[in-house]
């Protein structure tokens, strides 16, 4: 396949862990696939946005596509950079993209690749995507002695007073007017983050600790959270040899910035007594670079001399170059780390890594295990185990003969091992790409109105609007507002848009009893005039007519008569819909459908009879029985969904909560479909059953895996005030999706045809609400 990394940097021009680690990949993928990078340079005396093309120095079969920005780095998003990656994509035509890195780059490069349905893979590498420094330190802390201190997590006005500050006027008088401007910018950028996330088909996390904090400090799915360690090039790991006649010496390699806390490892190394040296290796960064060497020498007489610094290495040379010259590297880094490639490195050539205890830095390293683990930002802690590995070098050995811990081999993970992995991800992704991939009709063949949400009869307890645990009609009473209606001028209007662009069928509201709207038999008129049937769902009370008198007017019409059904007994039914009286709905139906079958008799329309229920812990042992009084009723149908968790009250109805439910829900399932498989319908016709079918134990964050959407590029909803909703959702959750525009200010057919609503129909499957819908149905051969 085509495969398309893209990383904010590149070796040897850019040389830390996110970038060899996609470099190692590519080598890895580049036997078996077409692999290309795009990635960036910043050369100042050329302009921003120009692109070029060269090839990996390493491995010229990975082609590197360069675009150079050097001057607005400091953006999250960069229109001229997505011209040159919408470009490449043209060029290239990937099969998947892998994202290691946005920063210096643009945000919206995933928004090109969506668009064009190119599955997304992102591996996570830092905290950049849910903090705007990528490391959670604050430039400007609380406490100015405390410099680089740890933050506690993301906030709008704490990131502005703590971090952008630098970029502040300087003005005392003018301090909360920057603070205001900084603090909306991040929102700003932390908001179209979260937009962006919701593009990428699944997010890769090298260490535990980095999964678990991005599933419950930010909020990723953990559905499209997946724990893989890096893969190594374990080649370039063997023959470490030590040089004879060296005393003990610590190693260091990474950057010469604040965040690796070499600062802290020199001061604790002036505290360490014997004879002991410490490498420094890494590529010089300015001033700071000299402002470590200047701390060095201010060590002690005796130990400043046994500093040493060391040039940039290459990745292929590590063990020669490095490893042969050190007894235990150190990884004192103040900001959280993750996975570091360096303490997988040095497991592999058996060496101890001193680290601290936390994040991902203990998870690889256990304490007296296969490393010694410090008091993390604690000199005096860190200081502690140099000494104790100076001390008793034969313990150093028996550390670093341990290994890699998750392996007993103690081998790090091979290359060749994760890039198996990866395509396995890939292969993945595309899958569920192509299963859940709709086609878009002319137009839709279904239209939905929500004609009068705010009138029904009944307060049914998951109801949206109605239920007494929602706060929506208390809400707009207090604020006055009349209840909606939707004039008849709007539906004829979207009729007649639709009716030459293959619509079939309208729908009136679904929230609210639509036979308690005014203009209803206007809406009858209305399907006879353009020859289109009605597709009705009512609670069953069948207000104002009655049922033989509704009966008489809808079958002509009507393609389907869905009635709200939640129960087999009177106690069951009743505390489900409040209002509703058992008997009544029950002879209600039994009209109903007689005056159905007398019209189809006599060579009119037979329209369908269903009975739509919610699937709920109150009712979900009565379901076989609910088939077998709508067998003895003669409804052809039954159909359902499981219930939208619209309020904390009803959490625990839902047969999705977790995986007790849904096994309860399964045998009911399975019990249900032996009463409609054993018994007849009056004419010997077996009853349909819709949605109801088995879960898998992960369906409480995701109901069927790769399954396509039912409702996008087939059906649309309009609502009450006019506007353009893709789906049934709850109202709150589906304006999340976009804002489609309004049919009294377009028509139907120019949103369906726009740029909104199709851009939706082909990043959807990634979407928080799309992936939780209680709508869709699973698709065979599709791994959970």
């Amino acid at each position: 396949m085509k495969v398309l990394q893209i990383i904010h940097g590149y070796p040897m021009r850019y040389n830390a862990g996110s970038e060899v680690y996609t470099q190692t990949l590519c080598h890895g993928l580049a036997g078996h696939h077409e692999v290309h990078v795009f990635t960036r340079e910043e050369d100042s005396f050329a302009p921003d946005g120009r692109p070029r093309r060269d090839h990996d120095a390493d491995d010229p079969r990975i082609t590197l596509h360069i675009v150079n920005n050097p001057r607005n780095k400091d953006r999250y998003r960069d229109t001229a950079i997505d011209q040159r990656f919408a470009e490449v994509l043209e060029h290239m035509q990937p099969d998947v993209v892998h994202v290691g890195h946005l920063n210096h780059l643009s945000t919206s490069l995933l928004v090109q690749a969506a668009t064009r349905e190119i599955p997304i893979v992102y591996t996570l590498h830092d905290y950049w995507i849910m903090c705007p420094r990528g490391q959670f330190m604050q430039m400007f802390p609380r406490d100015p002695g405390d410099l680089w201190a740890a933050c506690d997590g993301q906030e709008d006005r704490k990131c502005a007073k703590c971090c952008y500050a630098r970029y502040f006027s300087g003005a005392p008088e003018e301090r909360e007017e920057d603070i205001d401007y900084w603090a909306n910018w991040v929102g700003r950028r932390m908001r179209h983050l979260r937009g962006i996330t919701e593009l990428v088909d699944l997010f890769i996390a090298p260490a535990r600790y980095l999964h678990d904090r991005y599933r419950d400090a930010f909020g990723l799915p953990e559905r499209k959270l997946v724990y893989l360690d890096y893969g190594f090039d374990r080649a370039r790991l063997r023959g470490r040899v030590r040089e004879p006649g060296e005393p003990f010496t610590f190693g260091y390699i990474g950057t010469h910035i604040p965040a690796k806390g070499i600062h802290d490892l020199i001061r604790s190394f002036g505290a360490v007594t014997g004879q002991p040296k410490l490498r420094i290796w890494g590529r010089p960064h300015g001033q700071d670079t000299e402002a470590l060497m200047d701390m060095a020498r201010s060590l002690p007489v005796g130990t400043a001399e046994r500093v040493e610094w060391v040039p940039e290495y290459r990745n292929r040379d590590i063990v020669r170059d490095v490893f042969n010259r050190v007894d235990a590297i150190v990884v004192p880094s103040v900001w959280v780390e993750n996975s570091p490639l360096v303490i997988h490195e040095a497991q592999q050539a058996r060496m101890p890594v001193i680290t601290a205890d936390v994040g991902g830095m203990a998870e690889y390293v256990r304490h007296e295990v296969n490393g010694l683990l410090f008091e993390h930002r604690s000199r005096r802690s860190l200081a502690n185990r140099m000494q104790r590995l100076v001390d008793d070098p034969a313990l150093a050995r028996r550390l670093g003969a341990r290994g890699y811990l998750p392996d007993e081999s103690g081998d790090i993970p091979a290359i060749e091992d994760h890039v198996r992995e990866i395509e396995r991800i890939y292969r993945a992704v595309l899958g569920r790409r192509d299963s859940a991939r709709v086609d878009v009709g002319t137009g839709p063949w279904r239209v939905t109105f929500d004609t009068n949400p705010d009138t029904c009869n009944l307060h049914c307890i998951m109801c949206e609007e109605h239920s007494l645990h929602s706060p929506l009609r208390k809400a707009r009473r207090t604020e006055g507002k009349s209840p909606r209606l939707m004039p008849i001028d709007l539906i004829r209007r979207v009729v007649a848009d639709a009716t030459t662009n293959g619509l079939r069928e309208i729908i009136p509201s679904t929230m609210g009893e639509p036979l308690l709207y005014e203009h209803f038999e206007d809406i009858l008129d209305l399907c006879s005039e353009h020859g289109i049937k009605l597709n009705l769902t009512t609670n069953g009370t069948f207000p104002r007519l009655g049922a033989r008198a509704w009966a008489k007017r809808v079958v002509p019409v009507t393609s389907d008569v869905k009635i709200s059904w939640n129960g087999a007994t009177r106690a069951t039914q009743e505390s489900i819909m409040i209002g509703a009286n058992w008997e009544k709905m029950l002879a209600g139906v039994r009209e109903f459908i007689a005056v159905r079958d007398a019209h189809a008799s006599a060579g009119g329309n037979r329209c369908q009879v269903t009975f739509q229920l919610t699937f709920l812990e109150a009712n979900v042992a009565e379901l076989p029985d609910i088939i077998r009084l709508a067998i003895e009723l003669g409804v052809d149908r039954v159909k359902g969904h499981h219930l939208w968790t619209h309020f904390d009250a009803i959490r625990e109805q839902s047969m999705r909560r977790n995986s007790e439910a849904i096994h309860r829900w399964n045998r009911a399932v399975l019990a249900a479909r032996k009463v409609a498989a054993d018994r007849m319908l009056p004419g010997g016709r077996h009853i349909l059953l819709d949605n109801i079918f088995p879960l898998d134990e992960d369906a409480t964050g995701d109901l069927a895996p790769g399954g396509p959407c039912p409702f996008l590029g087939q059906e649309a909803w309009v609502s009450a005030e006019g506007r353009f909703d893709p789906c049934c959702a709850p109202d709150a959750q589906r304006r999340t999706l976009g804002d489609f525009g309004n049919l009294h200010d377009r028509g139907l057919m120019e949103i369906w045809r726009g740029n909104a609503y199709r851009h939706l129909v082909t990043t959807y499957r990634n979407r928080e609400l799309c992936l939780g819908c209680n709508m869709r149905k699973p698709v065979e051969g599709v791994a959970p």
